[in-house]
């Protein structure tokens, strides 16, 4: 007599080769991982005491970003959200900065890097 197939069979029978499909591409912490961040600048130009708000996103979420921003003054790194934007942030050209252009850059890794522009003007 042939055995019976019960709904349990059956169901790990067409279950079970899906899960293994999906764990052989699912990603794995040694796979290298490719971010392309961006950050914006609001305004993009203005003469010293000017505040500006830099805004971005396309970070690895909930990690630390170290954020360089010569002639400004405002936090010098920043916290990526769950979802990898990053909360906006205020700078202030400071008055002894002079005219020309400020590149902002936001560094998460080692090769996770967003840069913007902040032109100073003459007063």
């Amino acid at each position: 007599m042939r055995p019976r197939h019960t709904i349990k069979h059956v169901i790990m029978t067409l279950v079970a080769p899906v899960a293994l499909v999906t764990g052989a591409v699912a990603p794995t912490a040694s796979a290298s991982i490719r971010q392309n961040p961006w950050i914006y600048v609001s305004p993009e130009t203005g003469p010293p005491g000017t505040e500006i708000t830099v805004d971005g996103i396309g970070f690895l979420p909930n990690l630390l970003i170290s954020i360089s921003h010569p002639g400004l003054s405002g936090p010098d790194s920043i916290k990526a959200q769950e979802f990898g934007g990053i909360p906006a942030a205020t700078f202030r050209v400071m008055e002894s900065t002079e005219p020309g252009t400020i590149t902002i850059q936001y560094r998460q890794a080692e090769n996770i890097i967003a840069t913007a522009d902040f032109t100073v003007q003459r007063r």
